[in-house]
């Protein structure tokens, strides 16, 4: 098979072609399709990383518009020795479909990436909020949370995820403190009593690179730890609190929202 250049320009999908080094050709550098340059900023897959194969091969690439896209990168080797690669934007399967924040899956995608500071955040008595008030309650509780988590990203130079159920992440190139969490704390507050929800605080683990672990395995693992201990030294008296407000609320009653925030 050879890609000749009328057939490479007319792929209907994003590719990058680079020429091949077999006998010295050293003969020009990677062209790309106009379909690539109508996705992706110029420069943006310049070359494969030494250590990909031929396969394919998740990666991020900035857009046009800058914003960084989770892509598949199929790469092959074609007879003549170039080597192809057909890009596929795949970012919104790596997107929790729920908060609309990056998943599990992206956050292991960008554990490559240099990480100093980590926070595991979960939300304080979810459980007893989803039993007492409903799914759709607690679905607005993570909602109001991942908002905050991402405003913080998009101001900040962090990275916000949603590992599964009240679980989220924070990662940022620098140390995190309970001051940098202490605005999401306070917004969170203000947003759930709002909304007449009893939640409005959250707990935290905190981890940091080299001292906690080099790997983002090894931080989560710290974080995680130090998140345990914090819900444990919280719990109790707040815990008896909730009880005793949630069992006020009738939830089969439209009204159960609303005399929930007197009661508060």
């Amino acid at each position: 098979m050879h890609l000749d250049n009328d057939l490479f320009q007319q792929l209907p999908v994003p590719a990058v072609q680079w020429p091949s080094v077999r006998e010295g050709r050293r003969d020009g550098h990677a062209r790309v399709n106009p379909a690539f340059s109508r996705a992706f900023r110029p420069g943006a897959l310049c070359s494969p990383l030494p250590h990909w194969t031929d396969g394919a091969h998740l990666t991020r690439l900035p857009s046009r518009t800058g914003e960084p896209r989770v892509c598949r990168v199929t790469l092959s080797t074609l007879p003549n020795g170039d080597r192809l690669a057909v890009v596929e934007d795949v970012h919104a399967y790596h997107l929790d479909p729920l908060t609309g924040l990056p998943d599990r899956r992206a956050l292991l995608l960008d554990a490559a990436q240099p990480t100093v500071g980590l926070a595991l955040i979960d939300v304080d008595r979810f459980k007893q909020v989803n039993d007492a008030l409903g799914h759709a309650a607690g679905d607005r509780v993570l909602e109001a949370l991942a908002r905050l988590l991402a405003g913080a990203a998009r101001n900040g130079d962090l990275h916000a995820y949603r590992l599964g159920g009240d679980e989220f992440v924070l990662c940022a190139p620098h140390a995190l403190t309970g001051e940098d969490l202490r605005p999401l704390q306070v917004g969170f507050r203000e947003t759930l009593g709002r909304l007449g929800i009893p939640s409005g605080s959250f707990s935290y683990g905190l981890a940091q690179a080299p001292q906690h672990g080099d790997t983002l395995h090894a931080l989560l693992q710290h974080a995680d730890t130090q998140l345990t201990r914090s819900k444990r030294d919280r719990r109790g008296g707040l815990t008896t609190q909730l009880g005793r407000l949630l069992g006020r609320v009738t939830v089969t009653e439209p009204s159960g929202l609303n005399n929930l925030s007197a009661a508060l």
